[in-house]
């Protein structure tokens, strides 16, 4: 039988269970893909939750200043304006024509005792998406891996088909794949035949 076979046969023969076995060696299921496209949403939806949550958190905790602010500093603040305003402009304060002033003096400490903490709040959200970011971007380095994989395991079972159908023409794996979809459909059909 061997004494039939040519040299480029023969080699192609032999490079056939080489062939095999590297188509084998790197692939990826299909479930792979499709896990790694969950986890990049489930990243995601991680970073809007996270983002959410620190937003909650800190807009609770202003809450807490502002009523602290308004309700204990802002009278204590109220005596301590007064006094200075009528050492200020030489009067006694006038609620009616002098509330705006001292509301506009308020609300201008407020503003500058809060700007720090808007600040803060600014700095963690963008830590929070630098990191979720940096997370993204090696979730997305492991997906151009996979695709290069799978583009790897497409040029593999070319090169296969191409083996086999040297060997005997009409042989590739897209025949074996026909065959177990062709055997796989026949049983369905037996199993609906089955009545159960």
């Amino acid at each position: 039988m061997y004494e039939r076979l040519t040299g480029g046969a023969m080699k192609t023969l032999m490079m056939i269970p080489i062939a095999l076995f590297l188509a084998g060696c790197v692939s990826v299921p299909p479930q792979v893909a499709q896990l790694h496209q969950r986890e990049q949403e489930i990243v995601q939806e991680l970073q809007k939750s996270h983002l959410a949550l620190v937003n909650a958190y800190i807009d609770h905790k202003l809450a807490e200043f502002e009523t602290f602010y308004f309700q204990q500093y802002g009278p204590a603040y109220r005596e301590n304006w007064m006094e200075g305003f009528k050492d200020a402009h030489g009067r006694d304060y006038d609620p009616e024509q002098d509330f705006a002033l001292f509301y506009e003096d308020l609300t201008a400490e407020y503003l500058e005792v809060v700007e720090p903490l808007n600040q803060m709040r600014s700095d963690l959200k963008a830590a929070i998406e630098t990191e979720y970011g940096n997370a993204l971007a090696a979730h997305e380095s492991v997906g151009v891996w996979l695709d290069s994989l799978k583009t790897l395991t497409d040029v593999q079972r070319t090169a296969v088909d191409s083996l086999l159908s040297a060997a005997k023409p009409g042989l590739s794996l897209e025949s074996f794949d026909h065959g177990f979809r062709a055997a796989e459909e026949k049983l369905k059909q037996q199993m609906d035949s089955f009545g159960l």
